[in-house]
C-alpha cells in the first residue's frame, strides 16, 4: 500500500467549537493507515497546545507569537510563510491560507471570511483576516467547507477560484457519540415551564444581546435558560430565569443536555452550528434563527424566529411551550441522514483531498 505524507497546520485555532472539532479530528487523521503525518504545527496557547501525537514519528512544532494575534497572524500568513513551505502537502485547519508554493488544502470554518461585501473597519481582526484570505487564495489548491451553504457562499464570493471546493460535514463530538443520551419522546409534564440551553462563547455574532431586549415582566414560560458564559457577562441580568454557568466540560455538557426541554440558538452567523447537530443527535426540540445555515441543517422540524426581533423570539418560545403541552416532539431522522457518525471516515476524506487536492473523490 502506497503511504502518503502530509503536514497539518493549526497554529491559530482557538475558538471553542473549532477546538472541540479538532480534538476529535486530529487523532483520526493520524491513525489513517495510508497516510503519515510528518509534522503538526500547534498554537502556543489554548487546549490544542498540549496535543500529544499517538505516533512517535510525528514532529510536533509550536508556533510562538510575540505580537498581538491579528498582527502576528498577518506576518505568519504573508511574510514568514516560507517556514511552512516544503514539498510535503499542507493541510491548513485554521481558515487562513499561507503564502506557500507546496500543495495546500484549507479547511474553512469561519463564515466571516466570506462576507467580502462587508467592509468592517471597526472590527480590525475580521477586516485583516478577509484581506489575507483573499490575498493568499491563489496559493490554495482545495478548500473544505462543512455545508452546501458555505460552499455556495464561497463560490459566489470567489468565482475565479481554480481549485476544488469540497463539502464535508462532521459528526457530533466523540464525547456525545459515545454517550447514551437519546430522546425519542418528551419527558414533559404539564404545568411546569421550559428548561433551555444556549451553549455559545461570547462573540457579537452569537447574538446574546437579543436577550437584553426581552422585558423583565414578560410572561415567558421559561424555568431556566442556561448560558455557557461567565456570570459577569450576563447579557440580561434583569431576567431571573437566565443562569450563566461558564464554560462546560464534556461531562458538564452531557449533564446539561440530559436535563433540557430544548436548545435555544440565537447566532446570526455560522459556518455549521455544532450545537444544532448535537441537539438533533440527542433528539430534543430546537428554537433557532430563520437563516440559511439553520434551515439547511434543521429543515422543517425546528421552530424558527427572526434573529433581529425579540418579539419573534418570544413567540417561538411560547410556540414550543404550546407544542409540548399538546404532546409534540421533533423527529430528526431525515436531517440526521445528512450528518456522518464516524470521525475516521471523515478524516480519510480530508486526507484524500489533501494528498490529491484537484482530483474529485
Amino acid at each position: 500500500m502506497t503511504k502518503f505524507t502530509i503536514r497539518i497546520h493549526l497554529t491559530n485555532v482557538s475558538g471553542t467549537g473549532a477546538v472541540q472539532l479538532l480534538k476529535c479530528l486530529l487523532p483520526s487523521l493520524e491513525m489513517q493507515e495510508n497516510c503519515r503525518v510528518e509534522s503538526i504545527y500547534l498554537p502556543d496557547r489554548g487546549e490544542l497546545n498540549s496535543y500529544a501525537s499517538p505516533n512517535e514519528s510525528t514532529e510536533i512544532l509550536i508556533y510562538h507569537r510575540q505580537l498581538f494575534n491579528v498582527v502576528s497572524r498577518l506576518i505568519e500568513c504573508i511574510f514568514t510563510s516560507s517556514l511552512f513551505d516544503k514539498n510535503t502537502p499542507l493541510l491548513v485547519l485554521g481558515d487562513l491560507p499561507l503564502r506557500v508554493n507546496c500543495s495546500q488544502t484549507v479547511f474553512l470554518q469561519n463564515s466571516h471570511l466570506l462576507n467580502t461585501n462587508k467592509i468592517d473597519f471597526f472590527n480590525f481582526k475580521y477586516f485583516v483576516s478577509r484581506a489575507v484570505f483573499r490575498f493568499n487564495l491563489p496559493f490554495v489548491d482545495a478548500v473544505i467547507v462543512q455545508t452546501p451553504f458555505m460552499s455556495d457562499l464561497f463560490k459566489r464570493n470567489y468565482p475565479r477560484f481554480r481549485g476544488g471546493v469540497y463539502t464535508i460535514p462532521q459528526p457530533v463530538p466523540n464525547w456525545l457519540l459515545k454517550s447514551s443520551i437519546r430522546r425519542d419522546r418528551s419527558n414533559w409534564s404539564s404545568g411546569r415551564k421550559l428548561k433551555l440551553i444556549y451553549p455559545a462563547a461570547v462573540y457579537p455574532h452569537k447574538n446574546h444581546s437579543l436577550l437584553a431586549c426581552i422585558e423583565k415582566d414578560s410572561d415567558l414560560p421559561i424555568e431556566q435558560l442556561t448560558l455557557t458564559m461567565d456570570p459577569k457577562l450576563n447579557p440580561a441580568c434583569h431576567l431571573d430565569w437566565i443562569c450563566c454557568v461558564g464554560h462546560l466540560s464534556s461531562n458538564g455538557m452531557l449533564a446539561a443536555y440530559s436535563n433540557i426541554d430544548g436548545l435555544l440558538f440565537l447566532s446570526n452567523e455560522e459556518s455549521y452550528g455544532f450545537p444544532l447537530v448535537e441537539a438533533m443527535h440527542i433528539g430534543v426540540p430546537i428554537i433557532c434563527p430563520d437563516l440559511p445555515y439553520a434551515r439547511i441543517l434543521c429543515g422543517s422540524e425546528a421552530i424558527y424566529f427572526d434573529s433581529n426581533n425579540h418579539e419573534s423570539l418570544k413567540f417561538a418560545i411560547n410556540d414550543l411551550f404550546f407544542r409540548l403541552n399538546k404532546g409534540w416532539w421533533p423527529d430528526w431522522k431525515n436531517q440526521l441522514l445528512e450528518i456522518p457518525n464516524d470521525w475516521d471516515a471523515i478524516a480519510k476524506k480530508f486526507l484524500d483531498i489533501a494528498v490529491s487536492p484537484r482530483q474529485l473523490i
